[in-house]
């Protein structure tokens, strides 16, 4: 199940206000929480949300938004939640998801490490994402920022043979960097 993020049409999905918590649905799914502005604040994953948002740690904050809704990515292949959570922060870029970290996910400097333990040259990366070696070379010299597609940022990931949480900077002996 590959899902395009560009393709989601948010306002055609099931939602409920924050604070019908204890009427959201048991079912896995991706959950979105939007200001609202119709800002996308949040994005989490849980195989019962119901249970998960019982006693979620971002409820207080989302409440002090105010009239925040909480809408519904339904997946029927659980095991895909944490892939499909984590492309969807990628491209979405939510700011109660980004708290405490930096707001660019992806550095050169970090796809550098992670293709030299490859060991892959720029070009054999920039060719597997249809890219120039200049682009991929530009991102390791801090020239230009990786702006990736989701599926990209997968590709980039087999390519690198790492994780997204490698890639994202957040498992340790990978530098954020």
């Amino acid at each position: 199940m590959m899902i395009n993020p560009s393709e989601i049409n948010l306002s055609s999905l099931p939602w409920l206000p924050l604070d019908a918590r204890s009427a959201f649905p048991k079912n896995p799914a991706i959950y979105f929480a939007i200001d609202p502005q119709g800002k996308i604040q949040y994005i989490g994953r849980s195989l019962n949300p119901k249970s998960r948002w019982a006693n979620h740690h971002k409820y207080e904050q989302l409440e002090a938004i105010g009239s925040v809704k909480i809408v519904y990515l339904f997946v029927d292949s659980p095991d895909l939640l944490s892939e499909i959570e984590s492309a969807l922060i990628l491209w979405f870029d939510p700011p109660l998801n980004l708290a405490g970290k930096s707001t660019n996910s992806l550095n050169g400097n970090r796809i550098m490490k992670l293709r030299e333990r490859a060991n892959l040259t720029q070009r054999q990366v920039a060719e597997a994402l249809g890219k120039t070696d200049q682009t991929v070379s530009n991102w390791e010299n801090g020239v230009r920022l990786p702006k990736l597609t989701p599926s990209e940022t997968l590709v980039l990931c087999r390519v690198l043979k790492c994780t997204l949480e490698e890639l994202a900077g957040e498992i340790e002996g990978i530098s954020k960097g």
